[in-house]
């Protein structure tokens, strides 16, 4: 559990970096876009398309599977003769990874808009994370919606998962949580899926449909490369 939470928390600035800067205004109901009108292939059929090298960017269903090169990521630097830690997950007691391990490379996204605003947008992330491959789901969202401290939840067929708002920089807030092994399923298999939160100085919850067109496979396939 240990190297979980140290893998998430070293994790938050590299992962913040990898998102565009964009504005996001209170709304009562964020949608996502439509998908396009015809596909050429199925999810199941785009993921499946997917080698093991795979580097670049795919749409599966709703969904965006982008990978970039593997990379190994140093060691921190002893601090007082001691080991402290490192973002490949592993706590500062832990033996490291093998020579030569490689960060987690795929991540799969999906933005949501306002139909009012288009240019809004609540983007949604899921990538392996450290050293174990566990599953993350990181949400970004506006800081005149969230505060460091708040909770974000997510609606997987009625059931809830929180996810607490790590951090916030001037442009976004960062929610982020570690999703256990066994509960997987009940998210990338759910049928319906929703963010809930109530915006700071409001009572009125906010309800954000997230689709689950093409979930699923994206993560199979996120798994098939990074596992």
């Amino acid at each position: 559990m240990r190297s979980t939470v140290i893998g998430i928390v070293l994790a938050i600035a590299f992962i913040a970096a990898l998102f565009a800067v964009s504005r996001l205004a209170p709304h009562k109901t964020i949608t996502a876009p439509t998908a396009p009108a015809a596909a050429a292939l199925t999810p199941e059929q785009a993921a499946a398309k997917i080698g093991p090298k795979f580097v670049g960017g795919q749409r599966i269903g709703d969904w965006t599977l982008a990978c970039g090169p593997g990379r190994e990521l140093p060691r921190s630097p002893p601090v007082g003769g001691h080991t402290s830690g490192n973002s490949e997950g592993t706590a500062p007691k832990e033996a490291p990874p093998p020579p030569g391990w490689k960060i987690p490379r795929c991540k799969v996204m999906l933005g949501l808009r306002d139909p009012k605003h288009p240019a809004d947008e609540i983007r949604i992330t899921f990538r392996l994370m450290g050293f174990k491959r566990v599953l993350a789901m990181y949400v970004r969202l506006s800081p005149n919606m969230v505060q460091a401290g708040d909770t974000v939840m997510i609606r997987a067929d009625g059931k809830d998962q929180a996810l607490p708002v790590r951090g916030c920089a001037m442009q976004f807030c960062l929610a982020l949580q570690s999703i256990r092994k066994i509960d997987e399923p009940s998210i990338t298999g759910a049928k319906s899926l929703a963010l809930h939160f109530r915006p700071t100085g409001q009572s009125e919850e906010i309800s954000v449909p997230v689709s689950t067109a093409g979930l699923a496979p994206a993560i199979a396939a996120v798994h098939r490369i990074d596992t």
